[in-house]
Parts: C-alpha cells; structure tokens; sequence
C-alpha cells in the first residue's frame, strides 16, 4: 500500500468534509435532484431514455419542485389519453425544468450518481436535444455527487450493494441501516416494471421519496451521526502515515500539539533566560 496514496486519501476525506460543511452553510442556495427516467434494462437500441419525472428539493426548506409526464398532460387536459403524445408532455416536463435550472444558475444540486450521458444531467440534456429542445448546461462545479462523497468520507465499504430484502443499490441499504423510511422507494427493476406498465406516478412517487432520503443522508453525515458498515480503518486508512495525518487534522489532538509546543517555547525560553543570567 503506497503512502501517497493513503495520505491523498485522507487529504480527500478532509476535503468532502468541508464540503458537506459549506454545503450545509450555504443550504438556502443548494438544491437536492433525482430524477426517474425509461428501463436501462429493455431495448438495445442505443436510443436515449425517456424521462418520466424530475424533482429538485431546497436542502434548507424542504420546497420541492417537480416536473412530470402526468402533470404536464394534466395541465393540457389529456391525462387520459397522455399515452398518446409522450414526446410532447416529455418535452414540456423538460421545458419546466431547464428554464428553473438557469433560474437557480448560482445554486449547487446535490445528486446520486448523475455522472453521465448514461444517467445524469448529461443525459437531461441529450435528451432535450433530441425532442428538439436547447438546454441549459449547468457547469460541473455546481454538481455534487453525494455517492462518491460518501466513498471519500467512510470507503468504499461503507453500505452493502444490497438491502436484507434483496434490493439492490446502496441506497436501499444505507436507507435501511438508518431506518429511514422509503416508503414508494422503487428500486432499479421495481422502476423498469413501473415504466413497462406505463404506472409514471408510480415513478414520480419514487422520485420524491428518494429525494427526501438523500437529503436524510446529507444531514446525517453532517451532524455526524450516520450509520454505515465503515469501520475506523475504512475511514481513515491503514497506513501508519494517513493515521498520524488524521490525528493531525483532529481537533483534540491539534489542541494538544497546540499546547505542546507552547510549552515547549515556554521550557526553551526559561532555559535561555538562565543561561544569559549565568553570563553575569
């Protein structure tokens, strides 16, 4: 196991801590997203997915916004017969929530692993293309992954990829070891069986419920009381090196040298004193 390699580790882990404390610092100005969208598990086409649902939720007021197939066909009278003009109830959906993305340009979005054109705000944006649409691209540093935080802070190990009821996806298990409540929670298959059945307020549900759960997350791993499967060694490295740069970024123990030292300064300073009065 490389030293750099431990001491970057820790070094990451102190970063995504004083991220999650600027986040919470700043959360009037920082949004929760999720979003629910067609099977990744049906259909080799290549097509992009179909989105059915996206919600974003203030970290400081719990305000949510959402944006649906369901409602947008509502709001033109044909929830009926919505089935029928997919692509424009989706287009308007789309419409909705670019125009308040670019509304809340200077605000951060935390999300779970909307990384890429596969599932993400990539993805959002190819497929407003495609219905013919012109997106808004939010710039990256205003993305924050809280999946790939959770790995900085407590190691890959930190949750099972599976909850004792068989679902998969470490959100349904940090979900359970926390006993928050996910109730409407869909996981990955439940959701691809929601969209074949063509149940979108089934998924819209989903997509709401998951985003109070992420929210749960974030605020525990502030106060710092979130229950994972991480042990200490997870957390801060099994080099005898990262362990002392943790010990140095702890605030006890950085009081402690603190004080050391002035004492030390105090010893040196009596012994020079001395020593210059034994000269006359």
């Amino acid at each position: 196991m490389e030293v750099g390699a431990e001491i970057d580790r820790v070094k990451q882990r102190k970063e995504s801590r004083e991220l999650i404390n600027a986040l919470f610092q700043d959360s009037t100005r920082v949004y929760v997203i999720h979003y629910s969208c067609e099977s990744f598990y049906e259909g080799s086409t290549g097509a992009s997915k179909r989105v059915t649902s996206i919600a974003v939720r203030n970290l400081k007021t719990g305000q949510t916004s959402s944006w649906s197939l369901h409602k947008s066909a509502e709001l033109d009278g044909q929830l009926e017969s919505m089935h029928e003009n997919l692509d424009r109830y989706e287009k308007s959906m789309l419409d909705g929530y670019f125009t308040f993305l670019e509304q809340h340009s200077g605000c951060r979005f935390i999300h779970w692993n909307m990384r890429d054109e596969h599932f993400g705000f990539y993805a959002l944006e190819h497929r407003y293309r495609v219905l013919k649409g012109v997106p808004y691209e939010l710039q990256d540093d205003k993305k924050v992954d809280l999946a790939r935080v959770l790995v900085d802070l407590f190691g890959k190990k930190y949750a099972p990829h599976e909850d004792s009821k068989g679902r998969s996806g470490r959100i349904m298990s940090l979900a359970e070891l926390n006993k928050v409540t996910d109730k409407d929670a869909l996981s990955g298959k439940e959701e691809a069986a929601a969209f074949v059945t063509g149940d979108f307020l089934k998924m819209h549900r989903s997509t709401l419920r998951k985003l109070d759960m992420f929210a749960n997350f974030f605020e525990r791993t502030h106060k710092g009381d979130l229950v994972t499967k991480a042990s200490w060694l997870d957390r801060v490295g099994v080099h005898p090196v990262a362990v002392i740069e943790w010990l140095k970024s702890h605030p006890v123990v950085s009081g402690f040298i603190l004080i050391g030292a002035i004492l030390g300064a105090i010893v040196k300073y009596e012994a020079a004193w001395q020593w210059a009065r034994s000269l006359f």
